[in-house]
């Protein structure tokens, strides 16, 4: 392996080696960028304003509301003994007792805002790692301008301000891949271990997690090798080892439930949302275009020096969206396409970087393409992250009509078209095992279709509200339609989606007496 990754014009580390008069005044640009301690703290607060920013949706989405209404329900568990016949760990893409525990603790405290603001912090933290991963590589100019380019990233934005397990995960990999660099070029990667707990972690808390370890191992092997050969190989290979070993010891002694979630939303994925390549390749194009294209760019100008250190980077942006590719999944992919803008951006600001250390001439025009670049970046994210943090009804006005619906029926059973928001904020009210779905259901020996019919034949529910979004939905709504008599239609609420009418919720309920 002869291929230079650390430009040592950049490092610190060559800095130091120079030894006593040898020191160089730093350029107006190395000036500039000096106190990263003073940009970050813009930085993030840039990230937090965009990710607060007024007009963005305040009612749960469905997997906000299932993983903190699971988090409280796994504190349950843990505290004081509660049964979980739902199994979460069958079902969910990441550990139940990690992300959704921390979203319900904070939920608690201060509600959904506070669940998000788990995510924020999660977010931030990536911010400043991808600052970290940037400013080791390529100097601190590169790590301040990707770092920016990184917090303008419309589906880094979404999962800032999303109550899911996605921007915890990313923490940890970028973390784990800024202690990679930073120890590969300081010791010989003697960190090796919290690098493996790091992505044993990242793992656990999102199973998709997995595809970004080799990578972050890779690159401390990339780095390392030109000043510690094959030590750093060695360490790799024992990080390689423990980051198995500790997720294995995890699943096996803790969570034995969590293999089937492993299988079925990871592994052997089932389709959700079926797309076509083309589709989704053109979805990539629209939302993370600009940054994977300007990585690329920049990618270019150390291709000969440094081709597996770039090579690596870029693989590592764009491995999440070619395996979804790869599947035909849509399920997610806005926010799965944020996770590689923490390897590409410090490509973005290499490049620009770069632009800056030469003439003045050269500077003014530098300066011009990247306010232009920011401002297309700040456009592109604006747009995107406010149509997908908007991207779904408002159930405020169904809220208190179920919540009377719901009193006047007492410890019935409720089935909810998409109801993890109504579950989740009326849990004070209900009982976990009132709660069914139009997903999938199974009564009296039959499953779906058959066993919804037999159920409503004999009265099982108390309360249905449906808004025909899901097949089953549509059949419980027709079959009610064609047998009327016990179930009435008591209130049609309306459904809005960024102000706009899109239909209703058709509330049915029992006798209030049963009769």
């Amino acid at each position: 392996m002869t291929t230079t990754v650390i430009d040592l014009r950049d490092s610190r580390r060559a800095t130091r080696q120079r030894g006593p008069g040898t020191h160089r005044a730093p350029s107006r640009t190395k000036r500039f960028f000096a106190s990263p301690w003073l940009w970050l703290p813009l930085i993030c607060a840039l990230q937090v304003a965009l990710a607060l920013r007024h007009g963005l949706n305040t009612n749960a989405f469905e997997d906000e509301g299932l993983y903190v209404y699971t988090g409280h329900r796994m504190i349950q568990h843990l505290v004081h003994g509660a049964f979980l016949p739902e199994y979460p760990g069958a079902f969910f893409s990441g550990a139940p007792g990690l992300y959704p525990v921390l979203a319900a603790m904070a939920d608690a405290v201060g509600g959904l805002p506070a669940a998000r603001d788990v995510s924020l912090f999660f977010a931030v933290l990536t911010t400043i790692a991808t600052y970290g991963i940037g400013s080791r590589l390529f100097g601190r100019a590169a790590g301040v301008i990707g770092a920016t380019s990184f917090v303008l990233c419309g589906s880094v934005i979404y999962i800032s301000h999303f109550a899911t397990y996605d921007a915890m995960m990313m923490a940890l990999v970028a973390l784990a891949g800024w202690l990679a660099v930073v120890s590969a070029q300081r010791d010989g990667f003697a960190w090796a271990p919290a690098v493996a707990l790091l992505l044993a972690l990242a793992f656990l808390t999102k199973y998709a997690g997995a595809a970004y370890a080799p990578f972050v191992i890779a690159l401390a092997v990339v780095v390392g090798w030109p000043l510690y050969g094959w030590k750093v190989v060695r360490r790799a290979a024992f990080a390689v080892v423990a980051t198995l070993v500790i997720a294995f010891s995890v699943i096996e002694l803790w969570g034995r439930s969590m293999v089937p979630g492993i299988r079925s939303t990871t592994s052997s994925r089932h389709v959700l949302s079926p797309a076509t390549p083309s589709f989704l390749a053109m979805e990539v194009v629209r939302w993370v275009g600009p940054w994977l294209l300007v990585a690329a760019i920049g990618a270019l100008f150390r291709l000969r020096r440094q081709w597996l250190l770039v090579g690596l980077l870029l693989a590592a942006a764009v491995v999440g969206p070619i395996d979804q590719m790869r599947i035909g999944e849509a399920t997610s992919f806005a926010k799965h396409v944020a996770f590689g803008i923490v390897f590409a951006a410090p490509l973005i600001g290499d490049l620009f970087a770069r632009g800056f250390r030469r003439a003045t001439g050269t500077k003014m025009i530098t300066g011009v393409a990247l306010i232009g670049m920011l401002a297309l970046f700040a456009s592109s994210g604006l747009r995107y992250s406010k149509q997908f943090m908007t991207g779904w009804v408002d159930d405020a006005p169904l809220r208190p009509v179920l919540a009377r619906d719901i009193a006047e029926h007492p410890g019935q059973k409720i089935l909810g078209e998409r109801y993890s928001p109504q579950r989740y904020e009326l849990r004070t009210q209900t009982k976990p095992n009132q709660w069914y779905d139009t997903y999938y259901f199974s009564y009296d020996g039959k499953v779906n279709e058959p066993a919804y019919a037999e159920a409503i034949d004999q009265h099982y529910f108390g309360v249905i509200y449906l808004d025909q979004t899901t097949p089953f939905g549509s059949y419980v709504y027709n079959y009610l339609q064609q047998h009327r008599g016990y179930y009435k239609l008591t209130n049609k609420v309306p459904r809005y989606l960024r102000g706009e009418l899109v239909g209703h919720w058709s509330v049915y309920t029992a006798p209030a007496n049963g009769g």
